[in-house]
């Protein structure tokens, strides 16, 4: 199969399942009002998604090794659809809440298999080089998803997004069965009993495997902190607009690409490890800049943009990096390897989601305090992983 366009495809269905939250982000600070609940439940709408998504690949995982990437990722598309429709027609929180946590079960397909196909696919620099392409692409998803959200929820509500999401993965399930080609053989021990444990345990039991995906995971914890805190920091006390508040989670997006495209290009000359101690310095220096105008008074939606824009170029070059290193450090299924490192990465997303919505006091104060500390957190996992004699790769 062509590479490029089984780029696309994976593209495709990547961007459908990252805008499931994007698309109706700018609703949150309104959804307590219209569902009759608090904000503190609105948010676990983000929380239990995520955990959910990270649960669930665990089983995704192996099933795409035992019966193919392309049925799995079929009927993965199959369930988000049917999850986005319960969403759009949910009449209370509980209802959303389990139309999340369905959507974000159905989701993780994506998630495991798009990683287990790049690695069956690409190999050394080109696989982190498709990683940093494909990272470009789907970057563009929370770039332009709250925008289009937003306005979306002024003139049509916000169950439109949903509705909007359940035809556009109907589209993208066509794309899978019509166009993508299997990838792997399967592997009929790969759901024994024996086996998945004896992959698990040797995955955690592979400490520089754990750290790497750890480093991953403070990453995607900064992009969850803001996604559940930002639009009420922004919305609620810094008064943003709710159809412009796409226009701030856009310029984040624009800088984690921006990171991507600095990847792609420093792989042609540094090994993985450079480049994720290129995207760690420059997250680290980003929430120092936060720390700074939190603290001296200087916040405003632009300076807290701009200093979360900072940690969100650094993420680029980690998550372009992290995959690769992890795979790199084991010898097991493809599909268990990406599955854990997708469920520990969602884990420490969810938990960084639950913490700022728990310690949710109305300022900025929980998003700020928890992206420093998961920033200063992957700067300790990338020192962690260091060679005694320098870095190799």
């Amino acid at each position: 199969m062509n590479k490029r366009l089984l780029l696309v495809i994976l593209v495709a269905a990547s961007v459908i399942t990252m805008m499931s939250t994007d698309l109706y982000a700018p609703s949150l600070p309104h959804l307590p009002e219209l569902l009759n609940t608090n904000p503190e439940w609105v948010k676990l709408t983000i929380t239990l998604n995520v955990a959910a998504y990270g649960l669930a690949t665990l089983i995704h995982g192996p099933l795409s090794d035992r019966f193919g990437r392309k049925p799995v990722l079929f009927w993965g598309l199959v369930g988000f659809t049917l999850a986005s429709f319960l969403c759009g027609i949910a009449e209370n929180i509980g209802a959303l809440l389990a139309a999340r946590m369905l959507q974000g079960v159905a989701a993780a397909v994506e998630g495991v298999v798009v990683l287990a196909i790049i690695r069956d696919v690409f190999t050394g620099r080109a696989q982190v080089r498709a990683l940093a392409l494909y990272g470009i692409a789907i970057a563009f998803a929370p770039a332009f998803a709250p925008v289009l959200g937003g306005y979306i929820h002024v003139y049509f509500g916000w169950r439109m997004n949903f509705y909007l999401l359940t035809g556009l993965a109907m589209f993208v399930t066509a794309l899978v069965v019509v166009f993508l080609k299997e990838s792997k053989e399967k592997d009929p021990a790969a759901l024994a009993p024996r086996e998945i444990f004896a992959d698990y345990r040797g995955l955690l039991a592979n400490s520089k495997f754990l750290t790497y995906i750890a480093i991953g995971g403070c990453g995607l914890g900064s992009i969850f902190v803001f996604i559940t805190a930002g639009p009420f920091v922004l919305i609620k006390n810094h008064g943003v607009p709710t159809e412009h508040f796409g226009y701030y989670n856009g310029a984040l997006a624009l800088a984690y690409i921006a990171g991507s495209v600095l990847a792609t290009r420093a792989v042609k000359s540094r090994p993985p490890r450079a480049i994720l101690r290129l995207g760690v310095c420059w997250a680290a220096l980003g929430a120092l800049l936060l720390f700074a105008v939190w603290g001296a008074g200087w916040e405003t939606p632009a300076t807290l943009t701009a200093a979360i824009a900072l940690i969100m170029f650094g993420e680029g070059p980690i998550f372009a990096a992290v995959p690769a290193l992890a795979m790199e450090a084991t010898d097991r299924r493809t599909g268990a390897a990406a599955a854990l490192i997708i469920t520990a990465e969602m884990a420490i997303g969810a938990l960084a989601s639950l913490v700022v919505s728990v310690v949710h006091d109305g300022s900025s104060r929980p998003m700020v305090a928890t992206m420093m500390a998961l920033t200063a957190l992957a700067a300790a996992g990338y020192w962690a992983t260091r060679s005694p004699r320098g870095p190799s790769r």
